[in-house]
């Protein structure tokens, strides 16, 4: 497909900084930056749709086995006990821990469902020349399921799992595990392939008559209109377009703080409790990390402390950061805060990895009253402390900072 072909030369935002600026047809293999703040606005290089299709269609087929066939089996003291990937979520409710459950069952086996079935039929449609109704709002929730669809951080929490019952209990990985690994591994090429912009593009073109006054960028598609039609549904993906974020400063102040108070909790409380050498075993978030070191997992227990530790405290920083620019009207390190908040943005899905550690082991470790694996009370707070800390980011609008430094200068 011949990109340039596609787009006319386009008068966008920056999602990032707000500045309007014209772009000229992309080039295959290019990457066009944002003249302000320096964000990628548009990047070609290792993008095609009809791979991000196929793709997208292939994990969506091993999802469907990767619910239905067995999971997970473990074999100790003579018995066995088997999961199928669902069947976590009802543990944990099971147990007691209604909120796990949710979040397991929601994050891992649902959303994903959503997103690649929508991501499927828009690019499907696309490519047979199809331009329903529906196209832009499906594509647009597909895009917002992206932060919430997690495979791919299910399977590291999947691998910690493994490492850490392996020396206790055999672990074989069913049927069902190996295509939800595929699946996993599919879903990173999906976010690698697709190319958003050229798929917007193909719905409905960007206006490219507006004056930059006179503008309103949508946040979802990037789609320009006259701020007269502020408040009301964007023409290509029917979000409601607003100049900034509706109340974003005391939104992600208020859920910054809430999960500021519950970090706390979540690192100082047990996390879980698993069999270690056939006795249970109780671990903080730390306390995990030091036992994968000190069994040689160094790769493992770097991943789990950086992302269980290390990123919510850095999201939680970064957010801070970025809020208190606002607040200031400060004008220094524009660049570095709009690199922050991005950060933030992007990585912050990966703190799910010890709930979902526990969401693997559950349903396979009850056998006794020593041979078991359960939450413990940090396990809430603690996943209450990614969940916020991903919402504050996408409350959040990084344009404020630059409007704030304008407004001061």
């Amino acid at each position: 497909m011949a990109t340039a072909a596609v787009f006319p030369t386009r008068v966008i935002g920056c999602p990032d900084c707000g500045s309007h600026q014209r772009l000229p047809p992309p080039e295959p293999r290019a990457s066009l930056r944002c003249v302000a703040c320096g964000g990628i606005l548009e990047r070609t290089h290792g993008r095609s749709l009809r791979l991000a299709l196929a793709c997208s269609m292939a994990t969506l087929m091993l999802l469907v086995p990767a619910n239905l066939s067995l999971f997970l089996r473990t074999d100790a003291l003579g018995v066995s006990r088997s999961s199928h990937l669902a069947s976590a979520a009802g543990a944990m409710l099971e147990g007691g821990w209604p909120l796990l459950a949710a979040v397991v069952f929601l994050f891992v086996v649902m959303f994903p469902i959503m997103r690649f079935a929508l991501l499927t039929l828009v690019l499907g449609a696309l490519e047979i020349g199809e331009h329903p109704r529906w196209l832009g709002r499906a594509f647009r929730y597909s895009n917002r399921l992206q932060t919430w669809a997690m495979p791919d951080v299910f399977l590291l929490g999947l691998a910690v799992a493994y490492a850490r019952l392996a020396d206790s209990v055999a672990v074989m990985a069913g049927p069902g595990a190996m295509c939800f690994i595929a699946a996993g591994v599919l879903s990173l090429f999906v976010r690698a392939t697709l190319d958003r912009q050229a798929v917007w593009e193909r719905i409905a073109p960007t206006r490219t008559s507006l004056p930059f006054a006179d503008a309103l960028e949508c946040t979802d598609c990037e789609q320009l209109v006259g701020a007269h039609r502020e408040g009301a549904p964007c023409p290509r993906c029917t979000n409601p377009v607003h100049r900034r974020k509706p109340e974003a400063v005391s939104r992600t102040i208020a859920l910054t703080l809430a999960a500021l108070l519950l970090y706390i909790p979540a690192n100082i409380y047990p996390l879980a409790t698993l069999p270690i050498d056939y006795k249970p075993t109780t671990y903080t978030v730390l306390e995990g990390v030091i036992e994968l070191a000190q069994a040689g997992l160094w790769d493992l227990a770097i991943l789990v402390f950086t992302a269980s530790f290390a990123i919510p405290f850095l999201k939680l920083a970064g957010i801070s950061w970025c809020v208190l620019s606002v607040v200031r009207r400060s004008n220094r390190h524009l660049v570095w805060k709009t690199r922050t908040y991005r950060v933030v943005e992007e990585i912050g899905r990966w703190s799910m990895v010890d709930p979902f550690v526990i969401g693997a082991f559950v349903p396979v470790m009850n056998y006794n009253a020593l041979v078991y694996g359960r939450a413990e009370p940090a396990a809430v707070p603690f996943t209450a402390v990614v969940i916020l800390t991903i919402i504050s980011a996408k409350t959040f609008d990084p344009r404020l900072m630059w409007d704030a430094a304008r407004r001061a200068r």
